[in-house]
């Protein structure tokens, strides 16, 4: 990178370290509203983001950064790394030069206002509450779609946030062949007896415990990381050696907590993985949510759903929750873990029936963002899309279009990510069995740390040096495809055994 004379750079480097502390902030406070905030600081929280996002909007668009990035892009003096930091902090630029600071302020006080009307409404089942604040975050999302311009039509930019490059046209096709292929697979997997745990009541206390030992059980460092509870699970850092995630409790099963635990601290070790040489630098992230989702999924599939990985935590399991497990053993667990019933909560959808849920909000949201829909139909497209993808009808709004924190918080774009995220974490899993002598074996031997260091090394040590496509590319030797996913679900779940 440029020496310490050189004035353009260290202008910018101060620049980049102003956004990713203004970004933590937001990312802080957003921490706070979802898990401790009492209600009434609602109103107060959406000012505070409001500010905060304007005052981030205002730095990025600074006239003297501008005039620096083109005398610093001119240069042949940079290392890879310098202009990976140039490339992105441009891009970013360059998209928020598009938008002004009076609409970014009313799109975070907005979304922060939907949020909370969502908890709201979800609670009392009141869609009429929440399409308010809802049509006007959609209203706002598609002005600003508009303004940055990229693509063929205005749901490209915002998907163009989450997944760099990625455009509507491109996944469409891309989602018809999944759906085509997973509709038999999901009808021969459903074939399988169900099963079910026996009614027990499973504490939070104990289902926090095993979170806290799940998460040391793979390599997560609690000394710079927070467990928490939330209503929607998530993973946020607001800066270096501060990785935060939340889990969801049930009370009636582990399971679901379980998983979720597994996925969020995919995306958690991940974040505790990026390159320290490069921190405060838009190099210290993930180049896409799809390859942040590929961590997760992971996790919470690959090794989650394994045998082995029961067997690992079966005898904290009966010390936490002595009296639950009576007559219930890890290999009860890993069957009930598996069972593939079409259900009404994505987040807790078997992973063969699971990217049908994003098939449905990918169609969804690319209506909404059309005008193709409009908000005060949501709740009976919705509905309408449940039961022609999986065969069965929310009972309620709170259990159909309300379940998702996504859209209050104006994450149009996000959804399709997780679908991108399992075919990469399919892929890399194959990369994975071969190269540690079987997933499987390495869980049953306790092998997290080489399980943790094979990411390290293909995927989190590189932060956003490269994009997505490239970065699996280079990690599987293979481009993105359905074929793994594919592979792993039939031998998963239709195979005989």
């Amino acid at each position: 990178m440029p020496g310490p004379t050189s004035h353009d750079w260290e202008r910018v480097s101060d620049w980049m370290g102003t956004l990713a502390d203004l970004a933590g902030a937001a990312g802080l406070l957003g921490w706070d509203r979802e898990t401790l905030m009492p209600p009434g600081g609602a109103e107060g929280r959406a000012r505070q983001m409001g500010t905060l996002a304007a005052l981030r909007h205002r730095e990025v668009v600074r006239t003297d950064i501008g005039d620096a990035l083109g005398e610093l892009a001119a240069r042949d003096d940079l290392d890879d790394d310098a202009r990976g930091m140039l490339r992105l902090a441009t891009r970013e630029r360059d998209r928020a030069l598009q938008v002004p600071e009076a609409l970014v302020r009313e799109i975070s006080e907005a979304c922060s206002r939907c949020v909370s009307a969502w908890a709201d409404a979800r609670a009392a089942d009141d869609f009429a509450a929440y399409a308010g604040p809802l049509g006007l975050v959609v209203a706002l999302k598609r002005r600003e779609a508009e303004a940055i311009a990229v693509g063929e039509e205005p749901y490209d930019a915002l998907l163009d946030e989450f997944e760099p490059g990625a455009r509507a046209a491109d996944l469409e096709p891309v989602f018809a062949d999944l759906r085509a292929r997973l509709t038999p697979l999901v009808a021969a997997a459903s074939e399988r007896p169900p099963v079910e745990l026996p009614p027990r009541e499973w504490s939070a206390q104990g289902q926090m415990a095993i979170a806290h030992e799940i998460a040391r059980l793979v390599g997560f460092d609690e000394s710079s990381g927070v467990i928490a509870q939330s209503a929607h699970p998530f993973t946020g850092s607001p800066h270096r050696g501060d990785v935060r995630f939340t889990t969801r409790l049930m009370p009636d099963s582990p399971i679901g907590s379980i998983s979720a635990v597994l996925h969020e601290l995919g995306h958690a070790l991940y974040e505790q993985g990026f390159p320290a040489e490069v921190v405060r630098t838009p190099l210290y992230d993930a180049p896409s949510l799809g390859a942040h989702e590929s961590q997760s999924r992971f996790w919470e599939n690959q090794i989650g759903h394994t045998l082995a990985f029961w067997e690992q935590i079966e005898p904290a399991m009966r010390r936490l929750f002595p009296e639950a497990m009576s007559g219930i053993d890890a290999g009860l667990l890993h069957r009930a873990a598996r069972v593939v019933e079409p259900s009404l909560i994505r987040v807790e959808a078997d992973e063969v029936t699971y990217n049908l849920h994003v098939v449905l909000r990918f169609q969804i949201e690319l209506a909404l963002i059309r005008d193709d829909l409009q908000v005060a139909d949501l709740p009976g497209a919705f509905a309408d899309g449940m039961q022609e993808l999986l065969g069965i009808r929310p009972p309620t709004d709170a259990l159909g279009a309300m379940q998702d924190i996504h859209w209050a918080d104006g994450l149009f774009g996000y959804f399709p990510t997780y679908t991108l995220g399992n075919l990469y974490a399919a892929q890399l899993a194959e990369v994975a069995e071969a190269e540690l002598g079987g997933l499987e074996r390495a869980v049953a031997e306790g092998r997290f740390a080489e399980i943790l260091t094979f990411m390290r090394e293909r995927v989190h040590r590189h932060g956003a040096r490269l994009p997505t496509r490239e970065l699996m590319r280079r990690a599987t030797g293979r481009e993105l495809g359905s074929d793994a996913l594919i592979a792993h679900l039939e031998r998963s779940y239709t195979s005989p055994g």
